[in-house]
């Protein structure tokens, strides 16, 4: 489906669900008019919006952003929604991208993608204690409910996502994500793929960043390190021993599966 471009962007991610990402348009239309893009992508609370961010604002990129979230302003590009002429270098996060994964394997414009890993028991608590209700909703439809068995199929499509508690919700969308890394590692090369952990980069960011700025060919300064902030590490200290159990049977062993493609 075709999608005209707007002077005036949506401000709101359920505008664009209901305006763009429901109505079946492509969301990475407009991506290779944007050659050797960097898209920046993972499960939601895993940190792609600090990675993207220190990429967009380093030496030998373009900053795009026109509105209050750039992840936004990036969906609103590339699918053709808001006209934007493409001027150097860009990077996109794509944690939106979802479900429409695909899209990435029609793309064929030197591209490069960096998946950001972290610990699902960081990415769990963000999710509930920062998310809304309708957001973990739609994020668990996109990507989690195809792990449901039959039975809870059924009542989910009967009655709604509210059927699933919300720990187990987050379990399965975060499951759901990083299927979608072991897919896209079928399909892309070292040369365009690279895999690193949140945790491992914050900790170990004089070794990492190097490494990171070498895949994407840009130039690297030490001064970066400054925009890797430590904060948010220990933001588990809070999680329940129930909740802390649910995410280690549901999500430990795909995490651990995923860590075996971590390239750093």
């Amino acid at each position: 489906m075709m999608i005209k471009a707007n002077s005036e962007p949506l401000r709101s991610w359920k505008a664009f669900e209901n305006q763009i990402r429901s109505k079946g348009h492509c969301l990475l239309k407009r991506l290779d008019d944007f050659p050797n893009s960097i898209l920046v992508t993972g499960c939601q609370r895993s940190g792609t919006t600090m990675v993207s961010r220190m990429i967009r604002r380093s030496e030998g990129v373009t900053d795009f952003q026109f509105g209050h979230d750039d992840e936004l302003d990036a969906a609103l590009i590339l699918s053709g929604y808001v006209d934007h002429k493409p001027k150097g270098r860009y990077c996109f996060q794509t944690t939106y991208v979802n479900d429409n994964y695909d899209e990435y394997f029609s793309s064929q414009n030197g591209h490069k993608i960096i998946w950001v890993l972290r610990n699902p028991h960081s990415v769990v608590y963000s999710i509930l204690h920062n998310w809304r209700r309708a957001a973990l909703n739609r994020l668990f439809l996109s990507c989690g409910a195809k792990f449901l068995d039959e039975k809870e199929k059924q009542k989910v499509n009967r009655f709604g996502a509210w059927t699933v508690g919300r720990p187990r919700k987050a379990c399965l969308a975060f499951n759901g994500k990083i299927s979608q890394l072991f897919e896209l590692k079928k399909h892309f090369g070292p040369d365009q793929l690279m895999v690193i952990d949140y945790d491992d980069l914050v900790q170990r960011k004089n070794k990492i960043l190097p490494i990171l700025y070498r895949f994407t060919d840009l130039p690297y300064n030490d001064h970066y390190t400054k925009m890797i902030h430590a904060e948010s590490l220990n933001k588990t200290k809070g999680q329940s021993q129930k909740e802390s159990a649910i995410v280690s049977n549901i999500c430990q062993p795909v995490y651990l599966k995923a860590r075996n493609l971590i390239d750093t």
